[in-house]
């Protein structure tokens, strides 16, 4: 009989964060993205199934996790101390940690700087954009199309938000999210305000990279934009202990499959 999901807040950084956690075992800490979600992660919780301690944390500002006042910009070292406080509180430390595109950043932080509390990760198109020459090319033709998304929608949040996905995720993002998950990142405008300059704040060198021997695996989605593919290769590379993976996937890679985000956080957790 599978385990009941259990949803619940915890106190960490001063906030109310949500969890939603399935099993028992090594605890693995799963952090979504920009615009979506924890339910990001429903498809590979079901993967991992009872024999792992699944903790999705719902990141300050989305659903029901809180966010202080004003809530305007963020960065990856605070998301990273959210997450090291919420391992703390759930005492599910060291665990393995998986992110997604900028949850992906904050768990390589949190190998980094709190290697007591995340001995491994899994990276799913992480966007260090930094590592292309292409990089701020991508950054622009983003802001841009999310700009022209918020002008045109009849609600901006909501359009800002689809163009971002439509974006990353192609056209048929709405088919792949589904409509409750789309709903509850509609709901998250101001997170996801948040969210948009986050990326750039994590800041490293190609010697701090080097240093850091947690056992890591890069996943990018091989349908996905090629300077996605292209930086998780020349992040994988300069990592002390990591591995690539292509996987047959765009973008959204944990719920086009599932599977092969599963097998990583297994391949990482026997290293």
């Amino acid at each position: 009989m599978a385990t009941t999901v259990r949803v619940r807040s915890v106190e960490a950084s001063g906030l109310s964060l949500a969890v939603s956690e399935r099993g028992e075992g090594e605890p693995v800490l799963l952090l979504h993205g920009t615009a979506l979600g924890f339910e990001l992660w429903d498809e590979v919780v079901a993967e991992l199934g009872d024999s792992v301690r699944s903790i999705a944390l719902s990141r300050r500002g989305y659903g029901e996790s809180g966010a202080p006042e004003p809530y305007r910009a963020t960065t990856v070292a605070e998301q990273a101390e959210d997450a090291a406080a919420v391992l703390a509180a759930l005492d599910a430390a060291p665990a393995i940690v998986c992110g997604h595109e900028l949850g992906a950043l904050v768990a390589l932080d949190l190998v980094r700087r709190h290697p007591a509390r995340a001995r491994a990760a899994v990276l799913v198109e992480p966007p260090v954009l930094a590592l292309s020459p292409n990089g701020p090319a991508a950054v622009g033709e983003l802001r841009a199309a999310i700009e022209i998304g918020a002008r045109e929608a009849e609600e901006s949040s909501a359009g800002a938000i689809d163009a971002y996905l439509g974006e990353m995720a192609g056209t048929d993002f709405s088919e792949l999210v589904g409509a409750d998950r789309l709903a509850t990142t509609r709901s998250s405008a101001r997170a996801f305000a948040a969210d948009l300059g986050a990326a750039p704040t994590f800041a490293f060198g190609r010697r701090d990279l080097g240093a850091i021997d947690a056992p890591i695996v890069v996943l990018a989605g091989a349908h996905s934009a090629p300077i996605r593919r292209e930086v998780a290769a020349a992040l994988a590379g300069l990592l002390g202990d990591a591995s690539l993976s292509e996987v047959d996937a765009g973008h959204l890679v944990s719920i086009e499959a599932p599977g092969a985000v599963a097998e990583a956080i297994r391949e990482v957790a026997a290293r």
